[in-house]
């Protein structure tokens, strides 16, 4: 099996130098206390195993922790089984599992007014904006320092979100990216050449309508998704906001340009959305072999081993721009405790084990994600996740202030009017840089 081709240092670095450039919000928080530390004990050690590099630390004896995620049944046995891995090492902690798989973090955000929020749980760059500055999410410095843990054993520029003021409120439990995701059968029966990493929009475009006009498959799948979009926005060289996250640039001439390209594919019949197919997601119009080609991640691994195991599908590396430019999109989310919590310490330990070496390359095996350990990036090891991680090196996380998750609404929602014909392109990017240019200056008071 071939293994990731990329060396853990050139991946650090790259990612280093598109992730850095994000700011972390600016509200001063109210700093959360800590308990006093005792010495660090010895390595863990598994039963049966070596020890490890996760340094086990004292917690609070009989402590139980609630722990909330989102994600499928899939992606739930992942985090039992890392629980079930943690109290290998802490017999003495209960870990209470309560997933959130629908509106994650209105819920959470809810119960955290309420105070009922959980121990520990997700924290993408909503969460982190609305906990990380106002002192409800735990500083895991002291913790980590127990632990054995620095900042620099995680590829440090995915821990920009989840800083503030220069303290650690959340590890990044994973990171994914975009690969063209393909069916070899759909080529076939088109009588076409398979995709490439050399391929550019116009191969896509018209390998596309190529595959709808002669075969039963649909070209290429992609929803009216900010998502998936950033790609070929950022291919163009364009950008959803300026630097300082002060103004809307979704109507700049590159993501225009970019827009018209998608939208005119979308015109043309050779790009379809999920909903066109009837299907829930463009992963599932792949593995109902209603699609030729779509953008996924490497989560597709694991669900179409799981849902879909006798469909034949491959990956390669995100098209580039008529000019040659690669780019992706990369994703990242991190775990954190609530600084209300009454067990700090165990709460600390948990979310510490979660995203360690030892439970981040078990979760590596199931294919569901990649590691966010720069030393562990050889551990991708199928050829297809392989493929889609290439995007790693060429990709920047969509983060534009502590509105992040509204001015990417913006994105979904002028694609949709375009598609839907309501307005020409130029004309609902506007009304995204207007809209956008509103969220902007209200976060920013």
């Amino acid at each position: 099996m071939k293994r990731f081709p990329f060396a853990c240092l050139v991946l650090l670095v790259a990612l280093s130098l598109v992730l850095t450039g994000c700011p972390t919000p600016t509200a001063a928080p109210t700093k959360a206390p800590t308990a006093a530390a005792p010495t660090p004990t010895s390595p863990a050690k598994l039963p049966g195993e070596e020890p490890t590099s996760f340094t086990k630390f004292a917690v609070e004896d009989g402590a139980t922790i609630v722990f909330s995620g989102w994600g499928d049944e899939t992606e739930q046995k992942i985090y039992r089984d890392s629980i079930a891995r943690f109290n290998k090492i802490y017999p003495n902690v209960t870990v209470d599992f309560q997933p959130i798989p629908a509106d994650f973090q209105t819920t959470i955000k809810a119960r955290m007014a309420g105070g009922t929020a959980p121990d520990v749980f997700y924290v993408d760059d909503q969460l982190m904006a609305a906990f990380g500055p106002t002192g409800q999410l735990l500083p895991l410095d002291d913790f980590m320092a127990e632990a054995g843990v620095k900042r620099s054993d995680f590829i440090e520029a995915l821990l920009t979100i989840f800083t503030y003021q220069g303290k650690t409120y959340g590890l990044p439990k994973d990171w994914g990216t975009l690969g063209l995701v393909y069916l070899p059968e759909a080529f076939e029966a088109a009588g076409i050449a398979e995709p490439t990493a050399d391929w550019t929009w116009d191969d896509l475009k018209a390998a596309a309508k190529t595959i709808a006009e002669k075969t039963d498959y649909a070209g290429f799948c992609q929803n009216a998704d900010w998502a998936r979009f950033a790609p070929f926005a950022f291919g163009a060289g364009g950008s959803y906001t300026n630097d300082s996250f002060t103004e809307g640039t979704m109507n700049s001439p590159e993501v225009v340009k970019a827009a018209e390209f998608v939208v005119g594919m979308y015109k043309d019949g050779s790009l379809v959305t999920s909903a066109d197919l009837g299907a829930g997601w463009c992963g599932e119009a792949i593995g109902k072999k209603l699609v030729g080609m779509t953008y996924e991640g490497g989560w597709m691994v694991n669900y179409m081993r799981q849902d879909y195991p006798d469909v034949k599908w491959k990956a390669v590396p995100l098209p580039k721009s008529p000019e040659g430019k690669a780019a992706d999109v990369i994703f990242t989310n991190a775990i954190g405790v609530n600084a209300a919590t009454k067990y700090p310490r165990a709460a600390a330990a948990f979310t510490i084990f979660l995203t360690s070496r030892e439970n981040q390359a078990e979760i590596v095996k199931t294919g569901f994600a990649y590691s966010t350990h720069p030393d562990q990036v050889d551990l991708v090891v199928d050829p297809n996740d392989a493929a889609i991680a290439q995007g790693g090196l060429v990709g920047r996380v969509a983060y534009w202030g502590p509105c992040t998750g509204q001015i990417n609404d913006t994105i979904s929602q002028a694609l949709n009017r375009a598609y839907l014909g309501e307005q020409t392109v130029q004309e609902a990017f506007d009304q995204a840089k207007r809209e956008a240019d509103e969220i902007l200056a209200a976060c920013g008071q």
